[in-house]
C-alpha cells in the first residue's frame, strides 16, 4: 500500500490477512516464505522510489527460485501501475506456470489462458489510465492554485497558515509574529549594503533558529549562513507574489513582507548583471570540497593546510649560499629558526647578520570545518569542529561511492525516479506541513485547556505521519541519469579511473553527501567509522 486516499483503511497487514482467509476458503496452502511487501511505495508509473520487494519477486521468477504455485496480490493495481512492468510479470509467470490469485476478485487467473491474460492486461490498462488521470489533475490542481495566488506546497518562513479546527481547511495566511520581522530585518539591511555574512553572523550571535534547522538527514543546517540569507530574499513570496515553474503568475493572498519595488532593487544588488553567476566558471581543484559537510554544525567542508609537526634541521649557509663545514668537512646543520611562506630554500641573514636557511614546515592537505559566522555548534564551540586528511577522506568516500555503485540492485532502486514525481513530493511537503500546523493548533489549545493529554495523544497519532511522509521524501530524490549510465555499463572502478575532476565530483555529489565526524586527537590512518555516508 503507498497511500490511503480513499480512506479504505486498508493497511498491508489487513491485506495480508484477507489473502490468508481467501486462502483457506480456496484450499490454498501460504508459503512458508515471508510475504512480499510494497510498504508506503506507490505502484504508479509516476513513482520515483523503487520497490525493493517488487524487485526481489521479478528476481525470484526469473531465476527460478519463486517456489511456489500461485502468486496472491490483493488487488491487481499491486501489481503494477504501469502497463509494460505489469505485461512483464504475466509473462514470467506464464513460463514459470505460476498462476495469478487477486482477493479482491476472489478469482485464480491463469497466464497460460488467453481469457485470463487478456483480463489481465486490461487491469493493467486500467491502473494506469487512473494513475494518469491523477496526475493530471494534481497538475492541473496546482495550476489553477497558481493562477488565483493561493499556496502550495510546505509553509514559507515567515508566515503562518491559519486552519479550520474542523474541516482541516485553510482559513488565512498571516506574517508570523516571530518570523516576519526577520525577513524584513535582513531585507532593510540588504538595501543599506550590508553583506550576507555580516547579517548571518548577527542572526545566530542573537539565538535566531534559521529558516531550516534540519532540512535533510544528510545535511543539518545549525544555523544561518550568507547562502541562506540570499536564497531567501531572492523569493518573490517575500514581495507577496505567486510564483509557478519558476516564473512570477500574479499576486499571492498573502500579505508582502518585502514592498515590491524594494524586492526589484534588491535583486539588482544580489545578483547584478555584471557578476558571472556564482560558481558557473569555478574550478574545483579537490575532490569533496563543498560536498561534503561537518557533523557537529553542518557547515561545509574547506581545504587547508595542516603542519605535520617535527623540528627540521638545515645546513648552515654563508654569504654566498654555500654550506658552512666543520673541521671534518661536514655541513654544520641547526634547527630552523624561523618560517616563513617562501615555497623555496633561500640562503637569508637574521638580525645579526649571521646565516640561516627559511624553509617551509612540512605540511599536509585536510578538510576542515568551516563553522557558522558568529554561532557556536550545538556542542557550544564556534568555528572548527572537525577535520579529517583529504587523502584520507578522499580513499574512503571514493570506497562508499564504487561499493555503492557495484551494487546489483542500485540502478532497479534509483532508475524509476525522475522529475514526473514532483506532483508526489510537493503532496507529502504539503501534507507534512499541515500536520505540524495542526500540532501546534493543538498544543495552544491543551496549553489553554490545561489539557496534556490531548496533546500527548495528538502527538502519538500525527507524528507517526509526519516521520513516514519525510522517509517517503527522501526516497524520492532524482538521480543524474548520467551516474545511472555509468552503473548500468558495469566496470565502475576501471571508469572511475578515466574520469576527470569534475566527472568524480558530479558521481559522488549524485549519490552521498558525506558528514565527518570527531575522532580522537592524534588519530593516524584510515577511520571510515568517522564518516557518515549521507546516502542520497
Amino acid at each position: 500500500m503507498s497511500r490511503d486516499d480513499k480512506k479504505t483503511g486498508k493497511s498491508p497487514d489487513q491485506q495480508h490477512e484477507e489473502n490468508l482467509r481467501a486462502f483457506a476458503r480456496e484450499g490454498l496452502v501460504p508459503h512458508a516464505s515471508e510475504p512480499y511487501r510494497d510498504v508506503d511505495r506507490s505502484a504508479s508509473r509516476y513513482a520515483r522510489g523503487g520497490r525493493e520487494d517488487f524487485e526481489r519477486l521479478v528476481a525470484d521468477l526469473e531465476g527460478g527460485t519463486f517456489d511456489a504455485d500461485v502468486l496472491a496480490i490483493w488487488e491487481s493495481s499491486r501489481g503494477s501501475r504501469r502497463v509494460s512492468e505489469w505485461s512483464r510479470l504475466i509473462e514470467l509467470c506464464e513460463d514459470r506456470g505460476v498462476k495469478i490469485w487477486v482477493t479482491t476478485h476472489s478469482r485464480l487467473y491463469d497466464p497460460t489462458n488467453a481469457r485470463d491474460r487478456r483480463s489481465l492486461h486490461e487491469d493493467a490498462v486500467d491502473a494506469e489510465y487512473e494513475s494518469d488521470k491523477s496526475s493530471e489533475r494534481i497538475r492541473r490542481n496546482v495550476r489553477d492554485a497558481a493562477k488565483e495566488g493561493k499556496p502550495h506546497g510546505k509553509n514559507v518562513y515567515g508566515y503562518l497558515r491559519i486552519y479550520d479546527p474542523q474541516t482541516r481547511e485553510l482559513v488565512r495566511i498571516e506574517e508570523h509574529p516571530e518570523q516576519a520581522p526577520i525577513v524584513k530585518e535582513a531585507a532593510r539591511r540588504a538595501l543599506a549594503g550590508e553583506s550576507m555574512y555580516s547579517i548571518a553572523k548577527s542572526f545566530n550571535e542573537r539565538g535566531i533558529e534559521p529558516r531550516r534547522p534540519k532540512r535533510k538527514e544528510h545535511r543539518m543546517h545549525h544555523g544561518w549562513d550568507g547562502a541562506a540569507i540570499k536564497q531567501m530574499l531572492t523569493m518573490p513570496a517575500y514581495a507577496g507574489k505567486r510564483q509557478h515553474r519558476g516564473e512570477i503568475v500574479g499576486d499571492a493572498v498573502w500579505p508582502a513582507l518585502i514592498e515590491y519595488d524594494d524586492w526589484v532593487r534588491l535583486q539588482a544588488a544580489l545578483s547584478p548583471a555584471s557578476r558571472k553567476r556564482p560558481g558557473a566558471f569555478r574550478e574545483f581543484k579537490h575532490l569533496l570540497s563543498g560536498i561534503a559537510f561537518c557533523d557537529v554544525c553542518g557547515s561545509s567542508l574547506r581545504v587547508g593546510k595542516q603542519n605535520a609537526g617535527g623540528k627540521r634541521l638545515v645546513p648552515v649557509l654563508d654569504a654566498d649560499g654555500s654550506p658552512v663545514l666543520d673541521a671534518a668537512g661536514q655541513p654544520v646543520k641547526q634547527v630552523a629558526m624561523k618560517q616563513r611562506l617562501d615555497r623555496q630554500m633561500r640562503p637569508m641573514f637574521d638580525e645579526h647578520g649571521e646565516p640561516m636557511m627559511v624553509i617551509d614546515r612540512p605540511h599536509y592537505l585536510t578538510y576542515m570545518c568551516q563553522g557558522l559566522p558568529g554561532r557556536p555548534g550545538p556542542d557550544g564551540k564556534k568555528g572548527f569542529h572537525v577535520a579529517m586528511k583529504m587523502e584520507s577522506l578522499d580513499q574512503i568516500v571514493t570506497e562508499l561511492v564504487l561499493a555503492r555503485l557495484e551494487r546489483p540492485d542500485f540502478v532497479a532502486a534509483a532508475a524509476g525516479r525522475g522529475s514526473g514525481n514532483d506532483a508526489e513530493r510537493r503532496a507529502l511537503l504539503e501534507e507534512i506541513d499541515g500536520h505540524r500546523e495542526w500540532l501546534e493548533q493543538v498544543r495552544e489549545r491543551a496549553e489553554r485547556e490545561r489539557n496534556l493529554d490531548l496533546l500527548f495523544d495528538q502527538q502519538a497519532r500525527v507524528e507517526p505521519k509526519i516521520e513516514a511522509a519525510q522517509k517517503r521524501l527522501e526516497q524520492l530524490s532524482e538521480v543524474d541519469p548520467w551516474v545511472l549510465k555509468v552503473a548500468r555499463e558495469g566496470a565502475v572502478r576501471q571508469a572511475w579511473e578515466k574520469m576527470d575532476l569534475i566527472e568524480r565530483r558530479r558521481v559522488i555529489g549524485a549519490v552521498l553527501a558525506p558528514r565527518v565526524k570527531r575522532g580522537a586527537r592524534g588519530q593516524k590512518g584510515l577511520h571510515p567509522e568517522r564518516v557518515v555516508p549521507g546516502w542520497k
